[in-house]
């Protein structure tokens, strides 16, 4: 639900740009999509976990252990950093984005406690 309501909000965002403009409602779907693709980059992110269950039918992407062992290694630093468990509870709630993973600064950090385990 949390999805669907900032899709809503972006579809409103997007309709207020496009005003009455008829020519231009002719682009809103793939515009709507577009825009989108990034808001559903953390959730759709989540449900990669489902891989670590044996029970999980499906084929696993090429980089799930590197994924599942970030992801684990992540976790680790949030419980030793308030500063990395707020980003990612925020990111968890859908406050910030996925890609604030990718900061260098953080990756280092992940990485280096992937290689302390």
């Amino acid at each position: 639900m949390s999805v669907a309501a900032l899709e809503a909000c972006s579809l409103g965002r997007l309709l207020q740009r496009l005003g009455d403009d008829g020519d231009t409602f002719a682009s809103l779907a793939p515009t709507f999509f577009a825009e989108v693709q990034t808001l559903l980059e953390t959730p759709w992110s989540v449900a990669i976990f489902d891989f670590a269950s044996p029970e999980t039918r499906g084929q696993r992407p090429a980089d799930f252990e590197a994924t599942l062992k970030f992801g684990i290694a992540l976790t680790r630093l949030a419980a030793e950093d308030p500063a990395v468990h707020k980003l990612t509870a925020e990111v968890q709630h859908l406050l910030r984005p996925r890609s604030v993973y990718r900061d260098p600064v953080l990756v280092q950090r992940v990485l280096a406690m992937m290689a302390d385990a």
